[in-house]
């Protein structure tokens, strides 16, 4: 965990010893979920399974911690003002950087998705028999068919 920046630990220096590392856990968060926007866009996706276990620990550890403080309201009572407008600093930080990497994520996967469904289209259009319309009255006409309803009438032998 990473400790908060120098303004943000200056104003929390008589905080709590939770608060502060839920601080802490918000702004790393924060960091690796723009850094995850990063990775999908230049798809280095060999980097993003780290990544992607190191978000969800934090993920883990930040509710954990969420729900700690939300058994003991007043931590946050007793907060002075600037350090409580720190925190609604780094929560409206992370809420935006939540939010542009849920649209991120949202986009890659409807991309992927399509690319699939073109894929599979292409593949089903090419080993699949046509299905098309068969006008049955003039199924006669067409060479190679036969059908049962149809009968000769006429036989030359002269072509």
């Amino acid at each position: 965990m990473s400790p908060p920046n120098k303004k943000t630990a200056r104003t929390l220096l008589n905080a709590p010893k939770l608060v502060v590392a839920t601080i802490a856990l918000m702004e790393e968060l924060t960091q690796v979920l723009v850094s995850e926007g990063e990775l999908v866009t230049q798809r280095r996706m060999d980097e993003h399974a780290a990544l992607l276990k190191r978000k969800q620990r934090l993920a883990m550890d930040y509710r954990a911690n969420i729900k700690s403080i939300a058994a003991q309201p007043e931590l946050l009572k007793t907060l002075p003002d600037d350090a409580k407008a720190a925190i609604k600093d780094i929560a409206r930080r992370l809420a935006f950087a939540v939010d542009s990497n849920a649209r991120m994520l949202r986009g890659a996967v409807d991309a992927t998705r399509q690319l699939v469904q073109n894929v599979m289209a292409m593949v089903r259009s090419e080993a699949l028999p046509r299905q098309t319309y068969k006008n049955h009255t003039k199924a006669h006409l067409q060479l190679g068919t036969y059908s049962p309803k149809c009968k000769a009438v006429a036989f030359s032998k002269t072509i």
